[in-house]
């Protein structure tokens, strides 16, 4: 009988997974998403649909998930622009937190089948771009 550590293990990684998917049924690569469906499609299985860390598979994650919408609130009413473009594309590391959960979606948008490297990094460059965007434009007091 499997262990009850291995079955959760198991379980967060198919909901990882299936959150963390890079195409929908439709087919429409990341890069062609709005950013709300950006965001939904690679942060909302842990963040959360309303971004408040809630997602279905964050009590599976053995760190807090933030809630992405006081990310101004807490750094006292200004928000963090360059530290959530870093979070994201895997630049910031927080070691004194613990281990990193949160995929580094710099390295995994890209397409590796792209033979021109620099045309590829702006693309992921605009998707971390509106990412950010988005996450700015919901921030509540």
């Amino acid at each position: 009988m499997p262990s009850i550590s291995s079955v959760a293990a198991a379980l967060f990684g198919v909901l990882w997974l299936a959150g963390c998917s890079l195409t929908r049924m439709d087919e429409r690569p990341v890069h062609a998403l709005s950013n709300v469906d950006l965001y939904q499609r690679l942060c909302s299985s842990c963040h959360g649909i309303d971004a408040r860390g809630d997602g279905p598979v964050a009590p599976l994650i053995r760190t807090d998930v933030p809630d992405l919408t006081l990310l101004a609130h807490r750094d006292g009413g200004e928000f963090p622009t360059e530290d959530v473009r870093r979070a994201i594309d895997g630049r910031w590391d927080r070691r004194a937190h613990g281990a990193r959960d949160m995929p580094v979606w710099g390295w995994e948008l890209y397409d590796t089948s792209s033979r021109d490297a620099r045309q590829e990094r702006a693309v992921v460059d605009s998707m971390i771009e509106r990412l950010v965007n988005y996450l700015q434009s919901i921030q509540r007091p």
